[in-house]
C-alpha cells in the first residue's frame, strides 16, 4: 500500500515534470486518506490557474498548520502530525501570492505572513529573508528591513550585499561607499538593472547564475521601489558604476 507521504511525494515530482493535472490527482487522493495532509493543499494550490483559488487553498493550509501546530504543543495527540516545513511553505506561498496580488492590504498581509515564517523556519531553508528585506523596504518599514539585512551581513549574496550598501547609504555610514562597490563586484549588472536598462524575467527558481543578468534583473524587481524611494540613492549607484 502506498502511504500518504509517498503520494505526496509522487505529486510534487508530477509538479516538477509539469503534469499539473496528474499532481492535482494524487494531491486529492492525498486529502481522502488525510484531510489535514498540509502539503496536498500546497501541491493544489500549484495547480491553480487563478490566483484567488490558489489563494483559498493555501489559507486554509495555512489554517490547517496552525491548528495542528497547537495541537503539537499540547497533551493531544490525536490530530494529524504537525508538518512544520510543509506549514512553512503554505506561509511563504500564500506571501508570495498576495504581495503579487499588489494591492496594499494583501501586501500589508503579505508581510505578516513572511514575518511569521521566518519565526517558524529560523534556519531559513525557505528564503523568507530575502523576501523580508525587500518588502519590508518597499512597504516603508526600514528599521524592520535593516534588521533583517543586518542579520545575514556575512552572506556573500548579490541582494544582501546591495542592501546592506543602501541600508548605508540611507544611514549615512561612512562605509557606504566600500559596501557598494564590494556589491558592484558581486554583481556588476544590478545597476542597469535598476536603472530599468535590463529586464525582470519569469524565471524558475534556481534558474540563473550567480551574478548574472539574470540575477540582477531579478533582485531589481523586487528591489527597485526601496532604492527609488531613498533620494540621491539611484544617483549614487550610477556614480559609483562610472
Amino acid at each position: 500500500m502506498i502511504s500518504l507521504q509517498e503520494t505526496i511525494d509522487d505529486a510534487w515530482e508530477q509538479m516538477d515534470m509539469g503534469e499539473y493535472a496528474h499532481a492535482a490527482d494524487l494531491a486529492r487522493q492525498a486529502l481522502e486518506t488525510q484531510p489535514d495532509a498540509i502539503d496536498a493543499y500546497v501541491v493544489l494550490a500549484q495547480t491553480r490557474g487563478v490566483a484567488a483559488e490558489a489563494i483559498a487553498l493555501l489559507r486554509e493550509a495555512v489554517l490547517i498548520g496552525n491548528r495542528t501546530g497547537r495541537a503539537s504543543d499540547g497533551a493531544d495527540t490525536t490530530e494529524c502530525p504537525y508538518d512544520r516545513r510543509a506549514h512553512v511553505r503554505a506561509i511563504g506561498n500564500l506571501a508570495r501570492l498576495l504581495w503579487a496580488d499588489g494591492r496594499a492590504h494583501h501586501r500589508a498581509e503579505a508581510v505578516k505572513h513572511a514575518r511569521r515564517a521566518s519565526r517558524l523556519d529560523p534556519d531559513d531553508r525557505a528564503g523568507t529573508r530575502l523576501l523580508l528585506m525587500a518588502w519590508e523596504a518597499t512597504a516603508g518599514n526600514w528599521p524592520a528591513a535593516r534588521r533583517v539585512t543586518r542579520r545575514c551581513r556575512d552572506e556573500g549574496r548579490t541582494e544582501v550585499r546591495y542592501w546592506l550598501a543602501l541600508h548605508a547609504f540611507r544611514d549615512g555610514s561612512a562605509d557606504a561607499d566600500t559596501l557598494l562597490a564590494q556589491a558592484i563586484k558581486t554583481n556588476p549588472h544590478v545597476v542597469a538593472a535598476l536603472q530599468g536598462r535590463l529586464l525582470a524575467l519569469h524565471l524558475p527558481e534556481g534558474s540563473y547564475g550567480f551574478g548574472s543578468p539574470d540575477e540582477a534583473a531579478l533582485y531589481a524587481s523586487d528591489a527597485r521601489d526601496g532604492w527609488k524611494s531613498t533620494p540621491g540613492a539611484l544617483a549614487w549607484l550610477a556614480a559609483a558604476e562610472a
